[in-house]
């Protein structure tokens, strides 16, 4: 019984993530979607104000490989990819709940 029992909730959530990673990329690359959005916004903020968007993404992206290699040289273990499955898990769940209320993504 325990092992069904662990068969059926592994199948949910292997549905789950696949849903949310499903809608999440359709989201992301259909026409008009989340990344062109983004892309547009931020090639707009780019010829705004370059006087500031430049130092401003130059500088995030330094603080961002800092970060990165201080994690990598401590060798801290994180509970950062627990929290991403859950992250989707729930997108999963928005994604099938809009789905099969409204009938689209």
């Amino acid at each position: 019984m325990k092992q069904a029992l662990d068969y059926f909730v592994s199948f949910i959530t292997i549905a789950l993530v696949l849903a949310g990673l499903g809608g999440v990329s359709y989201s992301m690359f259909k026409e008009g979607g989340w990344i062109a959005t983004i892309f547009d916004k931020f090639v707009d903020f780019q010829f705004a104000s370059p006087m500031i968007a430049i130092p401003v993404t130059i500088g995030a992206a330094v603080v961002g490989k800092m970060w990165y290699d201080h994690q990598i040289a401590k060798g801290h273990t994180s509970k950062m990819p627990d929290v991403l499955i859950y992250v989707i898990m729930a997108a999963g769940v928005y994604f099938l709940w809009r789905f099969f209320t409204t009938g689209s993504f």
